[in-house]
């Protein structure tokens, strides 16, 4: 069985995270599948949006803790596995695709990481949202750095250093969806409908807008007032598709 399929309708990449009797942990496997698959989706015409989601009962339960037991002694392996995961939360920003989460259940640790670093997030309203870590004895490393910088800091630590669960509506609340739904089929339905409306959009164009975005996030005002005039000029150009 895949890690992940991949559905692919009217130019938008619906990935869905496959082991769900795992909650959809991530092992090796699957976080190789995935960061391949939006490499893949960002290099080709064919898909102009993705949708991110899981089978099962959860979007992703976090990291799968069982490959971890020999990286005590393993401290290349440790070192691979963290490139890996880095490489697929960079992958997010970098891509010129937007991407969408639909999330519903379990969204934990890795996976609530996952969920935050797509563009938007659909969340069902019993989802489960947050950062066990320190519950567990480690600390949620690579996933601080999108937390910490979409969220307020005291709210930000709050999660990471308690273990406090959100559920879908306190995600809108808070700021870490767009919006609460009940039921997946309706969480899915309205993260495809985000995925029609951009592909149905300029592909130039919304490519243009999503880096300049990320780019404006890191950069004080001057800076990215000059990342926008560089952009305006050479939206200019644009072909009309």
């Amino acid at each position: 069985m895949d890690e992940l399929n991949i559905e692919k309708q009217d130019g938008v990449w619906v990935l869905k995270m496959n082991r769900p009797t795992k909650h959809n942990a991530l092992n090796t496997a699957l976080t190789q599948q995935l960061l391949q698959t939006l490499q893949d989706a960002d290099a080709t015409s064919e898909c102009r949006a993705i949708v991110l989601t899981g089978t099962g009962p959860s979007f992703c339960a976090g990291a799968d803790t069982s490959e971890f037991r020999g990286f005590q002694d393993d401290r290349g392996g440790a070192l691979r596995r963290a490139d890996l995961t880095t490489s697929v939360h960079k992958s997010f920003s970098r891509l010129a695709k937007p991407v969408v989460a639909a999330v519903h259940g379990n969204a934990l640790g890795g996976g609530a990481g996952l969920a935050i670093a797509c563009d938007m997030v659909i969340a069902e309203s019993s989802t489960r949202f947050g950062y066990p870590e320190l519950k567990h004895g480690i600390c949620p490393a690579i996933v601080m750095a999108n937390l910490t910088r979409q969220l307020a800091p005291k709210k930000a630590f709050e999660l990471v250093s308690t273990g406090r669960l959100l559920n879908g509506q306190d995600m809108v609340d808070w700021g870490l969806a767009n919006q609460c739904a009940t039921g997946r089929d309706q969480v899915l339905q309205l993260a495809l409908d985000v995925a029609a409306q951009w592909a149905a959009y300029s592909v130039y164009a919304v490519s243009a807008t999503k880096r300049l975005f990320h780019r404006c996030a890191d950069l004080g005002l001057m800076e990215g007032l000059a990342c926008g005039h560089d952009t305006n000029v050479m939206m200019r150009s644009f072909p009309r598709d």
